[in-house]
C-alpha cells in the first residue's frame, strides 16, 4: 500500500459552519454584520499561544475593522449588537477603562480558555434560539398642507397636528364667511329681489360652513 502524504494547507482559512450560514438568523443580519462575523471568525486559531483555541478572546476593534471597510464606529457598534442579538457572538469581556478591547466568542464553538472571561450568559449555538420579531405596521404619513406638518399621536389625534390646535381650527373656516360677507357688502343695494337672493345665498353658505365644522369636530373627537 502506497504511503499517503500528509496534507497541510498552504493558506489559512476562516471556517463558518454550514448550519450557521443556513440558519434563519444568518439570513436576517445586515451586510455589515455578515462582514464582521467573517472578520471575527478569521481570528479563530489553535497554536502555541492558544493550544486549546482562542475562542472567547476574539476582538472587533474599530482600529482593525476600519481597514476592512467599516467607515464609522457607529456602523461597527450596530453590527456587533446585531450579531449578539442574533446569537452568533457573545461578549466575554467588556471594554476596559484602561483601553483594553472587548472580547467576544462565536457561539458555535466551545470556549476552552476561560480565564479572565465572564461566561454566565454564554449559550452554545444561541443563534438557534433567535426568532424573527413581530413587524410593527408603519404609521401612514399625513401629507403636508399649507406648509404645516401633521404628526398625529393616539393620545392627541388632532391637538398634536402641526402648530394649530384643534380648538382653533374651526375659526379658520369661519373666516370664509367673513370674506363672503365683505364681498356681499360691496354689492348691497338694487332691487328687493336681488337683495333677497343675496340674503339667501349668504344664509346657505353659512349653513354649509356650520355643517363642515360639525363634521370636522366629529372626526377630531372620534
Amino acid at each position: 500500500m502506497a504511503a499517503t502524504k500528509k496534507l497541510h494547507p498552504d493558506h489559512y482559512y476562516a471556517a463558518i459552519e454550514h448550519r450557521v450560514i443556513d440558519s434563519d438568523a444568518f439570513f436576517d443580519i445586515s451586510n455589515s454584520a455578515c462582514r464582521l462575523l467573517i472578520l471575527i471568525a478569521r481570528q479563530l486559531t489553535v497554536n502555541a499561544t492558544w493550544p486549546k483555541g482562542n475562542n472567547g478572546h476574539l476582538t472587533a476593534a474599530f482600529k482593525e475593522c476600519k481597514k476592512r471597510g467599516f467607515g464609522s464606529e457607529h456602523t461597527l457598534r450596530d453590527a456587533i449588537a446585531e450579531l449578539i442579538s442574533h446569537g452568533f457572538i457573545y461578549r466575554t469581556r467588556s471594554h476596559g477603562a484602561n483601553g483594553a478591547w472587548a472580547h467576544y466568542a462565536v457561539t458555535w464553538l466551545p470556549i476552552k480558555e476561560a480565564k479572565g472571561l465572564f461566561l454566565d450568559g454564554f449559550v452554545t449555538c444561541a443563534w438557534r434560539n433567535w426568532t424573527a420579531p413581530n413587524k410593527k405596521s408603519t404609521r401612514q404619513k399625513v401629507p403636508e398642507q399649507s406648509g404645516r406638518k401633521c404628526s398625529f399621536t393616539p393620545e392627541n389625534p388632532a391637538e398634536s397636528a402641526g402648530k394649530l390646535p384643534a380648538e382653533t381650527a374651526p375659526y379658520v373656516v369661519i373666516t370664509n364667511t367673513e370674506v363672503l360677507s365683505g364681498a356681499l357688502s360691496g354689492v348691497r343695494g338694487g332691487s328687493p329681489l336681488r337683495l333677497k337672493k343675496l340674503a339667501v345665498l349668504e344664509h346657505l353658505f353659512t349653513v354649509g360652513v356650520q355643517k363642515t365644522i360639525q363634521r370636522q369636530n366629529h372626526r377630531w373627537t372620534h
